[in-house]
């Protein structure tokens, strides 16, 4: 039996990878996993522009919203054509050109999915999406209801169809509605109401959740100059989760947007909403669970130590990513990517790696070596030439800390003493040999290459410009060309910002320090890191980076006998091995790499018996005496992984 409510009645209301073949209606409607698009609040242009990339890339819109609230804008959904389903989308329709194509997709056995109604430049306008109906069910559309229309329609249908697009419009001081409806052989459960106030809108969807209903349509609309709310709920007979979210700003629609991607869910319906308080336009967008991520078992325990992260050490952010198996079964984040902007942290901040660029550097060292284009073992001056004399170790021996070349020590030059944007790591190499690049027997004590261990970033200054001279590519391209291009990466990069503040998904700079029992978290003076690229100056996101680890475990990058050299080392002592931090010379089953520098903390754990990566990254380093939270975070989130798999 249906749902339904009188229109008169009851505070005047009735007044968004896929697992098998399309076989019935709800599985193109409500589809168990398939990839998604979406963009919001764009330009007709761009909004044309993006249509056609996604159209290429074999994507079905199937939601559109056009608003003139602050010009014309547009936002849409698409998901992926996984049936090679025919379809149509048209914006900006007359009545008699909607008509015309809605008459002639419906002769060739299309249904239309969605409908939007919006008044353009005093003309009323609209925009349509039909797809092919290969379930064969009946359904039926209307445009431009009158109330009385509407309810005749309502009540004529109410039986055997069920709502699944709703669209309300004001036009010269009258309501005019749209509705599709479709053939509801699964007898589903469902309720319609339209011209709700914010207030009643929220009471009916608390009362439908509790139900076990969910929102599958929105609309929003001004009624008399105030926000106004439609929205169709279904039976949530299936059990996966969703979420419905409204009367956001721009970026709190981002916030949101971001952090249910990272739970494994897909937005399914957007809309641009006059803002409740009368000016401006805010967004509302309903999620539908799309992902095993959202079901892992382990999710809200790791959630709560992001969490616990965030307020017990007063890290302006904290990101982390999970991959088991080969799979990424959770990516979350915690607090701000930058807190006066109000930008969340999510698995996409871009943080800054530091020492972790050594363990990347190394493994870019091993995959020219097994390319054929370099041979560790060979003395860096030969690739290098204007080394000076005491330089006598390998590119190995640099990436394995064994080179004999000093660490900071505070010499004019030295870490972050200069905010030059270098653009190769030999033109650092040629400005910088005749200082701290040089071995520091003074202050180190003796060393013999191959033989003693010296932990050095600039070691790896030097061995990132040998690469750079055999391939005749700075490491910036390297790093794309080798790893970010190949495997997807595009986060994964040198670092090349010249200031601490945020941008778009790169993290802000902080400093947190505690001084007379009082922590205070403020800005970072800036240092610029293009002169480490190979030591300390790469940046990636917690998702990228955890990829990075897996492609490791993979064996994508090389295969799993020159992983097991790099790791090994060629000393009895574990850390030798090529920038890396590991159990065993041997066969190592725990590699990990920490980070720790302006602005940043960052840790890598591979688990190599139980298949398991995890990363954990921040924005500031934290302070005197917390430099281990990371490490204790991944630590603490293998467990979790280790007992969810």
């Amino acid at each position: 039996m249906f749902k339904q409510l009188s229109f008169l009645l009851v505070l005047n209301l009735l007044s968004l990878p896929f697992y098998g073949q399309i076989a019935k209606a709800a599985d193109f409607q409500d589809p168990a996993s398939v990839g998604w698009k979406f963009r919001y609040n764009q330009s007709d242009s761009n909004f044309s522009s993006i249509w056609q990339t996604y159209k290429n890339q074999n994507y079905i819109p199937v939601d559109i919203e056009t608003d003139m609230l602050g010009g014309l804008k547009f936002s849409g959904v698409w998901q992926k054509n996984t049936d090679g389903r025919k379809w149509r989308s048209y914006r900006n329709l007359t009545g008699q050109q909607f008509g015309q194509r809605w008459k002639n997709l419906k002769d060739k056995g299309y249904r239309p999915i969605d409908i939007d109604t919006e008044v353009i430049n005093g003309k009323v306008r609209y925009s349509l999406i039909m797809v092919q109906n290969k379930e064969g069910l009946k359904w039926a559309s209307n445009r431009n209801l009158t109330l009385a229309q509407f309810t005749e329609k309502f009540n004529a249908r109410k039986n055997s169809y069920k709502p699944v697009d709703i669209d309300a419009v004001e036009i010269d001081g009258s309501l005019r509605y749209s509705v599709i409806w479709l053939e509801n052989k699964p007898k589903q459960g469902w309720y319609l109401h339209r011209n709700m106030t914010p207030a009643a809108y929220g009471q009916k969807f608390q009362q439908y959740r509790r139900s076990g209903y969910r929102v599958t349509d929105l609309d929003c609309y001004r009624r008399n100059g105030k926000l106004t709310y439609a929205a169709v709920w279904e039976k949530n007979k299936p059990g996966r989760g969703w979420a419905a979210n409204r009367e956001m700003s721009a970026q709190g629609f981002k916030n949101q947007w971001k952090r249910n991607n990272d739970k494994g869910m897909r937005i399914v319906d957007v809309e641009m909403c006059p803002a409740k308080s009368g000016g401006g336009v805010e967004f509302a967008a309903i999620w539908r669970e799309n992902s095993a991520r959202y079901d892992w078992a382990g999710r809200r325990d790791a959630q709560k130590l992001l969490s616990d992260c965030v307020r017990s050490n007063r890290a302006p952010g904290v990101s982390a990513t999970v991959i088991s198996k080969g799979k990424v079964v959770f990516r979350s984040g915690s607090g701000f990517a930058d807190r006066e902007k109000n930008i969340n942290a999510h698995s996409g901040t871009i943080y800054r790696s530091a020492s972790i660029a050594k363990a990347i550097t190394g493994v870019l060292g091993f995959k020219l070596q097994n390319m054929g284009t370099i041979n560790l073992n060979q003395r860096t001056d030969t690739f290098l030439p204007e080394l000076a004399s005491q330089h006598n170790h390998t590119v190995l021996q640099l990436l394995q800390n064994t080179g004999c070349v000093s660490h900071y020590s505070g010499v004019p030059g030295d870490e972050n003493a200069d905010q030059t944007q270098y653009i190769s790591a030999q033109r650092v190499l040629s400005e910088k040999q005749n200082g701290v690049l040089q071995s520091n027997s003074a202050l180190y004590g003796p060393c013999t290459a191959g033989n003693n261990y010296r932990y050095s970033t600039h070691g790896y200054t030097i061995a990132a410009a040998a690469l750079e001279a055999r391939v005749g590519q700075n490491f910036s391209a390297l790093l794309r060309q080798r790893f970010s291009g190949p495997l997807g990466l595009s986060t994964l990069r040198a670092e090349t910002r010249t200031s601490g503040a945020s941008s778009g998904d790169l993290a802000k700079l902080y400093t947190t320090t505690v001084r007379g029992g009082i922590t205070a978290v403020t800005d970072s003076q800036f240092q610029n890191n293009s002169w480490k690229w190979g030591g300390g100056g790469i940046q990636a996101s917690p998702l990228d980076l955890a990829k990075f680890g897996n492609a490791l475990l993979d064996n994508k990058l090389f295969p799993q006998s020159v992983r097991d050299q790099m790791w090994s080392g060629s000393n009895t002592r574990a850390s030798y091995a090529a920038g890396w931090d590991t159990n065993s010379t041997s066969a190592p089953t725990l590699v990990q790499k920490a980070g720790r520098q302006q602005g940043a903390l960052a840790h890598i754990r591979i688990n190599v018996d139980d298949d398991i990566v995890v990363v954990a990254m921040t924005n500031s380093a934290l302070a005197r005496g917390q430099g281990g939270v990371v490490t204790s975070l991944t630590s603490d989130l293998m467990n979790i992984a280790q007992a969810n798999p």
